[in-house]
């Protein structure tokens, strides 16, 4: 047993509790965004106003456009956010943000619009100044407050301490900044001294360092909590205290309220009982709407919206509470600009609502409250939304409770979008997926699906995620020798399966190409085989697709010609004479363009044409491009987004001329057209030339087109109709853009060049695009096209090291396709590049796209192994397929050994989703048939052809496929049984307590009623229950739930294999609760130990799901809390206040103790390897035990000596070699090792630290899972990780992580690699990664962090570096690039479970 331990920790899924929001002038001047963050996640958003019209009626229905948060950009930072504000610098034109950090750090960032990322003006550092009162460790957080006028901001750095940051230079003049403190009095009880809170105003006078105060008042209550700047013309401070609301003004008497009937005894300062309302304000979370108006979010949900009522002073004189809604336990409150609100939480889904003001009728102001029946109910997705449309659970809407003789205005609430939140994970399991297709049900990596406990109270969830895709399977045909296919709609089909709209959107025909024919199949309820056909079977395909728009002709291009078709008769031929065979084809409707091997092109278009009988024709032309260096590779892409716009000349709208026709003849070129008549087609025909037009909904929006707008050039952009037809929603509140057409032309080895269709004009070339740069900007087209007519000798082998472009894809993703992304696969990299909008000050050059384009870090590995090659010949070159509507969802697929979904949602976050269930993908399509409504088809390595849907329980629009399940109770625990497929879920429900338990004279228990006024807060209790869950829809499954007592909490809960008795070695599945009875401090706290069985009787008629039900076999009080439980070696062991005791489960189904230990404090969880337990204490870190069956006999064999409050614990295993993981109170995870031959751990007696890391959230649930021993693409195992498990974690801030043991090799050369990058790469906001993945704790310490984990976070960026960047940091340490991305690639490789 090695006595190293070395590891690998990286986050996998993004954090998702939202903690502090902003609304500002981030990244442009015109509109605002929303800035939340999570942990260390920084993410920016903007509402995006989309449109959609289905009807006349519903538009007049509802002219509010529907608004939704669109994702601009996200950044992982190296390091939580605590606090987090916004300023306008003195002359900039957009906003600054401030982030505060722990220990005192301060960064100043704001947005590069050249570069569309963030960039780092300031940074301010005070670390030094937190110990020069003598404080060991820090009590209050670095909260900022901002100047109103931005000309200073003010960071907390201890109790007795500010920082004060000037942005003005000069004098400043002096500005009042208030503050709220306690006396320095320590405190005590409120019978003896109440109101110790007091409030100063100070004047800053930055020139002289002299601070007055100007105003302060005392003797306020001691509970004040919060402190709100009224906004002008009323002016002041409320301040917030747990019972009461104050409002403070130096000119004017103080007004204060009681919210409850608590103040009548904790403080003398004098308030008003304000009637009606009974709450109390702590953590909760206000924020202005309007000067008179704040909307106050408690700590139970419950929106209230609070009106001040002032006289003709500008003095408030009373307060008005509307209780308007219940929404999520929130976190954050940022108003936003018409009329828009957005709650942030750690605890639900995140909510953008859109508040509108009502006035309240004047005749109800006197008949009290609303009858219930005529309450407004409004349930929306604080947790998930059901479906897309669909916001209905935990936003409840009530009618006005609380009349007052004075009109108030009364607010409406409604969720307009909601974020995903999965945090915090409070304990996590894993299980089988209930609707597994059968042809995957045996692969153990996959099988397998994560159920996350979420939330807390009326936000309880369940979360199920899973890694990967996991496709459902209508059916399997085995058709070797296949080697790529096409699915076609046609018009012009002769047997229609079904009528109406479905049947618009249903492929008619599947295709499929060999090495040497095509095979055509038509498809409807069967698939069937096509005989004669006008398609061109005797040789292979090269493309196939729909082209002419609502007239959907079929374009087939083969190696010799091209073919157009109408359904299965040929309109027109083209045979074009060429050296080389066709390569390649891309259609942008009415646009084709072909690519042949030695690099030609050529230019179709579709055209109308009144001499043909079928009424259009493909003309050919070839674009005058340079052939040097080689072209490798073409895209079309049809631009909807506006983003592509040229400066200077643009191109024109008038439509096509006789002369223009004939200079786009077939006959100036040479090839040979064969036209063959179709009389039938009558079909809808593609308008060339027809000039755009603009919706008359967006003339009423944003005003006339422009008619002086003039595209001067030779040829015409042609606009179809069905174009026109699909761009009639609008989704940003620029005005809509007309349609371009543009071509992607990659040139081998070098560069990217984007022209101009159908005129072919050169507007943007991208120099040593396959280096993968992080930003693509234009280079000087005019130089780079005197170096192509001129080649210089010699000059293609200076680039003959530059990686190779494969394949090239411009597509537009996100809402409405509206956000184009360029993909490309160069050599065994995949680079994802999003366009932006740039237009340079100094912009000297006409005709060059105003664009740049940021490379995306998508965290996709497609390299292979060294050792295996890509031996199947039947894998297509085209690897990037682009996809609509399936299952709702557009995007990129990813074919190769490794394939992917690349998805945009409707929010405008790429998420990339492997599908490994499979192994190796040769091609994919999409697929919409009655049979299989909005699926997909693909061929795996086996030639296997099959016919799937994406499961529609789950969403995609997420960094892991995942389903959100409201529970609205708090969960608490979770197990799956393996024999029964179903969970056991232990959770609660908080209750008000009304009476209190004591103990009479005869030790029996009785119980005292409560009696209080009705404005008295009763404490809460929680009423815990155990049932079962079933997979199959996540339902609670009926009469399967047992009750504990009154003041019962369960505190542990585990799955435990017994022996059921001393003469059998079969064990059986039991699950074992553990309970504690909480009573005050006057009665002894107990436990229980309770085992339950799962068992399968006759289901009720009509309800397959109560076949399961909960029987209880032992139930018996211990002398303490039981505080955590497990089985081992067919035993069970339990933590009974300071013991740990372990019993036999007998016959007779009662247990008999076998062996016992003392322990130290608290131990709260417990976990069994073999004959071993680790034990976890909330003060004391873990222990080590052993237990011999042969002796009976438990003994403690190590434990960690130092101090370490473990919030959880489980193994680290590396083959033979055990470690064991801990995570603690100040967020670190450490490993320890046995190790009896080192010294230091004095006989084996002390567990050694032999690794440990700063991961920045609090870890409170591990699971283990064995690392991916078989690589399906390659069909070989992995043998760089065998035997060693990956150990999962989820953290409270809604993140996944995994740590995963690595040899001593790998960890010394990536090490070099890490300290490279801490020091050669900047990192956003000015964070040091070093520094904050340093082991830390509070207090102060006698030993050395022992490091030994990399910090993959750090390390995975490498993969996105350009080329120069990669081999510049591996030449640094002496290695290659390849080397390190090979092991990158195994780590990625042997984790990929679930």
């Amino acid at each position: 047993m090695s006595s190293k331990m070395y590891a690998w920790y990286q986050q996998l899924h993004s954090p998702t509790g939202v903690e502090q929001s902003l609304y500002c002038n981030f990244t442009s001047e015109d509109e605002k965004d929303l800035i939340i963050s999570a942990a260390s996640q920084l993410t920016v958003f903007r509402l995006c106003k989309s449109r959609e019209s289905h009807g006349k009626d519903e538009e007049i229905q509802n002219n509010q456009a529907k608004v939704k948060l669109e994702q601009i950009g996200t950044w992982q930072l190296f390091g939580n956010i605590v606090s987090m504000k916004s300023v306008r610098m003195n002359g900039a034109k957009r906003d600054s943000i401030l982030l505060s950090f722990k220990e005192a750090k301060l960064s100043i960032i704001e947005f590069d619009v050249s570069t569309y990322d963030i960039k780092t003006s300031s940074l301010h550092y005070f670390e030094e100044s937190l110990h020069k009162d003598g404080m060991l460790q820090r009590i209050s957080l670095p909260k900022l407050s901002i100047d109103p006028d931005g000309r200073c901001a003010s960071m907390q750095l201890t109790v007795n301490s500010v920082a004060i940051i000037p942005f003005q230079s000069g004098d400043l003049a002096s500005e009042d900044t208030i503050l709220g403190n306690d006396n320095v009095q320590p405190q005590t009880r409120v019978a003896i001294r109440q109101d110790t809170a007091n409030i100063v105003a100070i004047s800053l006078n930055m020139t002289e360092r002299l601070n007055p105060v100007i105003w302060s008042l005392n003797g306020l209550p001691y509970d004040c909590k919060f402190v709100y700047a009224v906004p002008k013309p009323i002016g002041g401070v409320l301040i917030f205290a747990v019972n009461s609301l104050l409002y403070l003004n130096q000119s004017v008497p103080p007004y204060g309220t009681a919210v409850n009937s608590l103040t009548q005894n904790s403080t003398s300062f004098p308030l008003r009982p304000q009637e009606d309302v009974c709450m109390t304000l702590d953590c909760c979370n206000a924020a202005f709407v309007s000067p008179e108006s704040m909307v106050i979010s408690t700590n139970s949900g419950d929106l209230y919206v609070l009106t001040l009522l002032v006289d003709s002073m500008r003095s408030v004189r009373n307060f008005h509470f509307d209780k308007a809604a219940s929404s999520v336990l929130t976190s954050c409150v940022s108003p936003m600009e018409n009329g828009f609100l957005f709650l942030g939480s750690r605890l639900g889904n995140s909510l953008l609502l859109h508040y509108t003001k009502a006035r309240s009728d004047s005749s109800k102001t006197n008949h009290g409250e609303e009858p219930a029946s005529k309450r407004k109910r409004l349930n929306t997705a604080a947790d998930w939304k059901a479906t897309d449309g669909s916001d209905v659970e935990d936003f409840e809407m009530y009618g006005k409770d609380n009349v007052t003789s004075e009109p108030l205005s009364s607010y409406n609430f409604e969720v307009c979008d909601s974020l995903l939140n999965i945090g915090p994970c409070g304990a996590a399991e894993l299980g089988e997926p209930a609707f597994l297709s059968e042809e995957f049900v045996n692969q153990r990596e996959t099988d397998l699906e994560l159920v996350v406990l979420s939330g807390h109270g009326k936000n309880g969830a369940l979360s199920i995620l899973q890694r990967t895709v996991k496709p459902q399977v209508v059916t399997t045909f085995e058709l070797p020798g296949c080697i790529d296919m096409w699915t076609v709609r046609s018009k012009a089909k002769s047997k229609p399966v079904t009528v109406g709209k479905d049947a618009e959107g249903q492929h008619g025909y599947l295709i499929l190409s060999r090495v040497d024919s095509t095979l055509i199949l038509e498809t409807g309820k069967e698939i069937m085989e096509v005989e004669d056909s006008g398609f061109n079977t005797r040789q292979s395909s090269v493309y196939i697709g729909n082209i002419g728009g609502e007239k959907q002709l079929i374009l087939q291009v083969c190696t010799t010609g091209v073919w157009l078709l109408d359904g299965v008769k040929l309109v027109q031929h083209l045979a074009l004479d060429f050296d080389a065979p066709i390569i390649q084809c891309s259609v942008a409707d009415p646009y084709a363009m072909l690519l042949t091997s030695d690099g030609q092109l050529v230019l179709l278009v579709l055209k109308d044409d009144t001499d043909e009988e079928s009424g259009v024709k493909l003309h050919c032309s070839n674009p005058s491009i340079s052939q040097v260096p080689l072209i490798s590779s073409i895209c079309l892409y049809l631009d909807k987004s506006g983003l592509f716009q040229t400066s200077g000349n643009i191109i024109s709208k008038k439509p096509t001329t006789a002369k223009e026709d004939e200079l786009m003849s077939d006959d100036d070129f040479g090839y040979k057209t064969k036209s063959v008549s179709n009389p039938k087609d009558s079909t809808a025909q593609v308008s060339i030339g027809t000039s755009f037009t603009v919706d008359e909904e967006d003339e009423l929006l944003y005003g006339e087109s422009d008619p002086d707008v003039v595209f001067p050039t030779s040829f015409t952009m042609p606009q179809p109709e069905q174009v026109g037809k699909q761009t009639s929603t609008n989704v940003t509140q620029t005005p809509q853009e007309e349609n371009t057409f543009w071509a992607i032309v990659g040139r081998e080895h070098r560069n990217l060049e984007i022209y101009s269709v159908p005129n072919i004009e050169l507007v943007y070339v991208v120099k040593n695009f396959s280096l993968g740069h992080k930003l693509l900007v234009n280079s000087n087209s005019h130089t780079y096209i005197g170096e192509s007519e001129k080649p210089i000798s010699g000059a293609e082998s200076r680039y003959s090291d530059n990686p190779k472009i494969h394949e090239l894809l411009l597509i537009g993703m996100g809402h409405h396709a509206l956000r184009p992304h360029l993909i490309a696969r160069v050599e065994q990299d995949l680079f994802i590049y999003e366009a932006f909008k740039y237009k340079p000050e100094s912009a000297l050059q006409k005709n060059v796209l105003n664009i740049r384009f940021k490379k995306i870090h998508h965290g996709i590995l497609t390299r292979r192994q060294p050792s295996t090659t890509d031996g199947s010949a039947s894998i297509s070159n085209q690897k990037l397929r682009p996809f609509t509507n399936i299952g709702g969802y557009s995007g990129v697929f990813l074919c190769g050994p490794y394939p992917h979904w690349i998805l945009s949602g409707s929010r405008g976050a790429l998420h990339c989703h492997p599908m490994s269930v499979d192994g190796t993908i040769t091609c994919f399509v999409s697929f919409h048939n009655v049979n299989c409504p909005q699926g997909f088809l693909y061929f795996n390595r086996q030639g296997e052809l099959r016919i799937c849907m994406l499961p529609p329980h789950m969403k995609y629009d997420n960094p892991w496929p995942a389903k959100k399940v409201s529970l609205r109770c708090t969960p608490h625990f979770i197990s799956y049984s393996i024999e029964h497929k179903v969970y056991a879920l232990v959770s609660s429900v908080s209750e008000p307590c009304t009476r209190l338990p004591f103990t009479n004279c005869d030790n029996e228990r009785e119980f005292e009623d409560l009696e209080r006024d009705e404005r008295f807060v009763y404490p809460h209790i929680d009423k815990f229950s155990v049932q079962l869950i079933s997979p199959v829809g996540w339902e609670l499954i009926p009469n399967a739930r047992i009750d504990m007592e009154e003041y019962e909490h369960v505190t542990c809960m585990k799955n435990a294999w017994l022996n059921p008795g001393p003469y059998t070695t079969v064990r059986q599945n039991f699950v074992v609760l553990g309970t504690c009875n909480v009573m005050g401090e006057e009665m002894s706290s107990r436990g229980k130990i309770i085992i339950l069985e799962i068992i399968e009787v006759v289901p009720e008629p009509g309800q397959p799901l109560t076949k399961n039900k909960l029987k209880q076999i032992y139930s018996s009080e211990q002398k303490g809390p039981v505080t955590a439980v497990c089985g081992v070696e067919g035993n069970l062991l339990a933590a009974i206040g300071q013991k740990i005791f372990v019993w036999r489960f007998d016959e007779n189904q009662s247990l008999r103790g076998l062996a016992f230990v003392d322990t130290n404090m608290y131990i709260h969880q417990a976990f069994c390897f073999r004959n071993f337990a680790v034990v976890a204490d909330i003060q004391r870190s873990i222990t080590l035990l052993r237990f011999q069956d042969e002796f009976k006999t438990l003994s403690v064999v190590s434990r960690d000596v130092k101090p370490l409050e473990t919030y959880s614990a489980n193994l680290l295993v590396d083959g033979t070699s055990v470690a064991f993981l801990a995570s603690d109170h100040d967020k670190n995870l450490v490993v320890f090792k046995y190790d009896p031959e080192d010294r230091e751990s004095h006989g084996g007696s002390r567990l050694m630290r032999r690794a440990d890391i700063h991961v920045g959230s609090h870890v409170n649930c591990m699971w283990r899972l064995g690392c991916n021993q078989f690589d399906r693409a390659s069909g070989t195992m992995n043998t760089s990780y065998t035997g060693s498990h990956v150990t999962m974690m989820g953290t409270l801030d809604g993140s996944l992580s995994f740590i995963l043991p690595i040899t001593e090799k790998i960890y010394r050369r990536l090490l070099m690699i890490q300290n490279a990058m801490v020091t050669g790469q900047q990192h956003t906001a000015g964070l040091n990664p070093k520094a904050y993945r340093q082991f830390v704790s509070r207090q102060k310490i006698l030993f050395n962090s022992t490091k030994n984990i990399l910090d993959g976070d750090l390390l995975w960026r490498y993969a996105a570096l350009s080329r120069i960047e990669r081999n510049e940091l591996a030449k640094k340490v002496g290695t290659t690039s390849d080397q390190i991305l090979d092991d990158l690639m195994d780590i990625h490789r042997s984790t990929c479970v679930m």
